[in-house]
């Protein structure tokens, strides 16, 4: 785990949200001194229900969080090379099927996302598509390639795929990224967005 990334990481979502730390301590619940420990690296291990809060006041999702500080640099480099850019989006929440929520062989759901546009400017012309190797991934997009509906700088918005469970008992992902107007990845680096099922058969 890198201290650094992490504080690098926490002033780039703070900036965004144009959030001071007295208003992250109080909607989050962790004290300003802690905040401002982990702003300056000057904290040397950090509980995972303290990196959980941090997320869910800065409106990323927790994943982001446990993976920068347990890996380190990609996602905190993903984070330099878009957040001076006019593009940031953030995840809400998960709307239907959260982690690990039950499906059965063969069952064809709607999973659906909500996001915000926290950055300067529109999305629009813009897709979510399907990043998947279907035999490992064990869930088939009915169809992968999704347009995102004109989204403007600090509206939220759903995105829904509707996906099938493949003959296989066990944990299933989809993952998907954001693809602009000329189709290429906006934030090519980041996780993206991503479906997590267990898959039963009854």
């Amino acid at each position: 785990m890198s201290a650094l990334d992490v504080a690098e990481y926490l002033r780039l979502r703070l900036r965004a949200l144009r959030m001071t730390t007295t208003e992250a301590a109080k909607r989050s619940g962790i004290s300003r001194q802690t905040w401002h420990k982990l702003l300056r690296a000057d904290i040397g291990e950090a509980r995972l229900s303290t990196l959980v809060q941090v997320a869910d006041t800065l409106e990323t999702h927790p994943l982001s969080m446990l993976r920068i500080f347990f890996n380190g640099r990609e996602l905190s480099q993903a984070m330099r090379l878009h957040e001076d850019t006019r593009f940031v989006s953030s995840f809400v929440g998960d709307i239907t099927f959260p982690d690990n929520s039950k499906v059965m062989i063969g069952e064809t759901f709607e999973k659906i996302w909500e996001v915000e546009n926290v950055g300067t400017e529109a999305w629009e012309g813009w897709h979510l598509v399907c990043q998947y190797d279907l035999a490992s991934s064990g869930l088939q997009p009915v169809n992968d390639n999704i347009p995102i509906p004109s989204t403007q700088p600090g509206e939220r918005v759903r995105l829904s795929v509707t996906l099938r469970a493949l003959e296989k008992v066990g944990i299933a992902m989809s993952h998907w990224k954001y693809v602009n107007a000329d189709g290429e990845l906006v934030f090519p680096r980041q996780a993206g967005l991503y479906c997590m099922v267990n898959v039963t058969s009854s």
